[in-house]
C-alpha cells in the first residue's frame, strides 16, 4: 500500500512562483501532503523541515547557484539531524551543476517542462523507499 508522503516545498526567491504552486497542487492531487514554506534560506528550510516533520524537501531554485544553495542546505540538514531526508531540486539547473548536486545527494532534478505525472510518480516511488522522518 502506498503511504502518503509529507513534502516541504520551498523556493529560493519569490519570483517565478507559478511552477512552485502548480507542483504543490499536483502533488496534493496525487495524494501527498504538501507544506508550502515559501522563499527561505537553507537554515530556515532545515528548521521548517523539522517543525513540519517533512519526509522530503522540494526546492525550486531559479535565481541563485543551485550547487551553493544545496551544499548549504545539506550542511543545515545535518546540523538538525536530518541527514537522510531526500532533497529534490526543480528549476533552471545548469547542466554543469548536475554532477555536484548528485554528489551532494540530491534525490532528483526536474527542469522546466517536466510533467506533473512524472514528478508525482517520482515522489510516490521516493515515499516507498524512504523511511518517514521522526
Amino acid at each position: 500500500m502506498t503511504r502518503s508522503m509529507r513534502v516541504l516545498l520551498v523556493q529560493d526567491s519569490t519570483g517565478h512562483s507559478t511552477g512552485y504552486t502548480v507542483i504543490a497542487r499536483g502533488l496534493r492531487d496525487a495524494g501527498m501532503e504538501t507544506v508550502l514554506g515559501g522563499a527561505l534560506i537553507p537554515r530556515a528550510i532545515a528548521r521548517l523541515a523539522v517543525d513540519e516533520a517533512a519526509d522530503a524537501i522540494g526546492y525550486r531554485i531559479m535565481d541563485a547557484s543551485p550547487a551553493i544553495l544545496v551544499e548549504r542546505l545539506t550542511e543545515e540538514l545535518a546540523r538538525v539531524g536530518l541527514t537522510g531526508i531526500p532533497v529534490v531540486v526543480g528549476g533552471i539547473i545548469p547542466e554543469e551543476d548536475r554532477p555536484r548536486l548528485e554528489a551532494l545527494g540530491v534525490a532528483g532534478i526536474f527542469q522546466p517542462g517536466a510533467t506533473l505525472d512524472s514528478i508525482a510518480a517520482f515522489f510516490r516511488d521516493l515515499a516507498q523507499r524512504t523511511p518517514r522522518q521522526a
